[in-house]
């Protein structure tokens, strides 16, 4: 097994054996002797403290050392005693609990460090990896969980990302697991959204005090850091923050692709007021194209690589950190999706304040080219209850012709995937608007692309890893998520305004000709570059297509679309999707075993 992985068993006999399957590993003892947490983990990544019968764990980025763990420990009468843990103690980690026989596990908010669960013999084990716990099972890949990351729309949120072996259930970010004494399970709500009422410059100060203190985090780690700089305005945050008391930090540059990107020169821009930083650039050349390594075998994981055409970049990033030094490197993923909510927010406050939100409705049809048309239909939906709509959208779920995701009404699959596909997805989709959580619009569209980004730094952290770099994403911590959620949506996100609430937060700290910048760089001619240029991979990827042996896609069609050229607007997403899976497929397969990956769709 590669990589960091944990298993959390219950305070009960029958966990002896469970932990004697997975040897050789790591241990952690309940209190009763019992093993409570086994898996493989750098010893610097797991702190635990006690005090009495009880125990709390920490694995990952955590603020709190061996004492303030004891003192958590000693305070905990109950395991749902510790809501506010991972919002009062900095950092991005999982936590688990054991207290009087009772268990506690839970991931992050934002879905980058997860938590899953399923029955072992006479008992429920929960997990940090599906890839772990499934086989442990003796579970097969389920190919229709597989079919769901093929979708190319915002869809219901743990049905996307659910763990893709039978049997085996996802914790929702915003819950906990609890094992009572007999190894049975239960979910435990830990977190609710705050109200968004927060003012603009009020909220600003609980978000410079959550990012400041998720930095500290990393900087008191003792490791050696490095961050992006990418020129952005979410990195050069973050730079500013690792680099004051004149703390020596490496930063990290790729240079302009093409003339429109003017990320470097925003990136020399804050360089010129961190003058103890030590840069490393590359120019677009010198980096690989996307999809170069696509028929190389990929690391060992639980699912998919998201962003496959970038895997070769990310590796070659990883080793010049790893040469430099570092040994923690900040990444400013999270940002674009933590800071701002979804645009849809307008439709929240539509009622309370309708000259704001008519005016926003107006810079937003500029901004985002939506039609009148476009404004009404989604005015319209939101109006309905988030199942209802759901509901609606799987019964007429299509195979997508790749010309505009973004006005289609339609939940759409790669035009590749088969009748036999179509009809699985609308079947699963139907199945859970049934049992959907009924979440405010906002709320949703906004956890989705959190996720998303989350799913994405998830799945490069072990690529960093193996160069000896731990990746983090400070954007991406419970308490940086609460504080951004707490403000008024108007003034969090505005049509006319580039992160406001950032850059209210940041005043004083990082440089005003910094903080006035609105521009944001987009690489689609790179994903059309590589595409082009590694024609050949795709194609050699579509033969003997395992995704077309589960009868979920249609190879031929999907060689034409990448040997024709002819790329419609969403056809470079859906072609990551689906090498994405291909490749997961054909390493899990070299890595275990075929029969490890259940029937085909039909």
């Amino acid at each position: 097994m590669n990589g960091e992985w944990l298993v959390v068993l219950p305070d009960h006999p029958e966990s002896a054996s469970i932990a004697d399957s997975l040897h050789p590993a790591r241990r952690v003892h309940h209190h009763s002797g019992l093993p409570w947490l086994v898996g493989d983990w750098n010893p610097a990544d797991l702190r635990v403290g006690s005090a009495g019968g009880s125990k709390v764990a920490a694995l990952g980025v955590c603020a709190a050392d061996t004492a303030e763990l004891d003192r958590i420990a000693r305070r905990a009468g109950s395991v749902t005693d510790l809501d506010r843990t991972t919002f009062d103690v900095p950092g991005c980690y999982h936590l688990f609990a054991s207290v009087r026989g009772k268990v506690r596990a839970q991931g992050t908010l934002s879905g980058l460090r997860k938590l899953m669960h399923t029955r072992i013999g006479g008992v429920t084990a929960a997990a940090t990896r599906a890839d772990v716990l499934g086989p442990l099972a003796g579970a097969a890949v389920d190919p229709r969980r597989l079919l769901l990351r093929l979708l190319l729309s915002e869809v219901a949120l743990h049905t996307v990302h659910a763990p893709l072996w039978s049997g085996v259930q996802a914790v929702d970010e915003d819950d906990c697991l609890v094992l009572d004494e007999r190894g049975r399970p239960r979910v435990h709500r830990r977190w609710t959204p705050p109200p968004a009422e927060l003012p603009l410059a009020e909220a600003a100060v609980g978000l410079r005090d959550a990012l400041d203190r998720a930095v500290r985090a990393r900087t008191g780690s003792g490791l050696v850091l490095s961050s992006d700089l990418s020129g952005g305005l979410d990195s050069t945050t973050l730079c500013f923050l690792a680099a004051r008391e004149d703390r020596p930090l490496t930063t990290l540059t790729t240079l302009a692709a093409d003339l429109g990107d003017d990320d470097p020169e925003w990136a020399d821009l804050a360089a010129e007021s961190l003058p103890r930083i030590n840069r490393l650039q590359y120019e677009f050349g010198e980096l690989p194209t996307h999809y170069e390594d696509l028929l190389e075998p990929g690391l060992p994981w639980d699912e998919p690589f998201p962003g496959i055409e970038d895997r070769r970049t990310y590796r070659a990033l990883a080793a010049e950190l790893g040469a430099a030094g570092s040994e923690l490197h900040l990444s400013g993923d999270g940002g674009d999706e933590v800071l701002p909510g979804g645009s849809a927010g307008v439709f929240d406050f539509l009622l309370r304040h309708p000259w704001t939100a008519f005016a926003q409705l107006r810079g937003y049809r500029a901004l985002e080219h939506w039609t009148w048309a476009d404004i009404a239909r989604m005015a319209w939906e939101q109006r309905r209850t988030y199942p209802a709509w759901l509901a609606d959208r799987a019964r007429t779920v299509i195979a997508s012709p790749l010309d505009d995701e973004g006005a289609s009404a339609l939940l759409q699959l790669p035009p590749w995937a088969t009748p036999d596909a179509v009809d699985a997805v609308r079947d699963l989709l139907i199945a859970e608007a049934e049992s959907a959580r009924d979440v405010p619009w906002t709320e949703h569209h906004t956890t989705w692309g959190i996720r998303q980004c989350a799913g994405l730094v998830r799945g490069t952290v072990p690529v960093y890893a193996a160069e000896g770099v731990r990746l983090s994403s400070p954007y991406l911590d419970d308490a940086v998520i609460a504080a951004c959620a707490a403000a008024r949506p108007h003034e969090r996100r505005s049509p006319w305004r580039y992160k406001p609430l950032l850059v209210e937060a940041m005043r004083g700290l990082v440089p005003e000709r910094s903080l006035r910048r609105s521009t944001k760089a987009e690489g689609s001619n790179l994903e059309h570059s590589g595409i082009r240029r590694n024609v050949a991979a795709l194609a050699a990827l579509c033969e003997d297509s395992r995704l077309a042996a589960l009868g979920l896609i249609d190879a031929d069609r999907l060689r034409s679309v990448c040997t024709g050229l002819q790329l419609r607007l969403f056809t470079p997403y859906a072609m990551s999707t689906t090498f994405g899976c291909e490749r997961w497929l054909r390493d899990l397969e070299a890595e275990t075993a075929p029969e490890l990956v259940g029937q085909e769709v039909s």
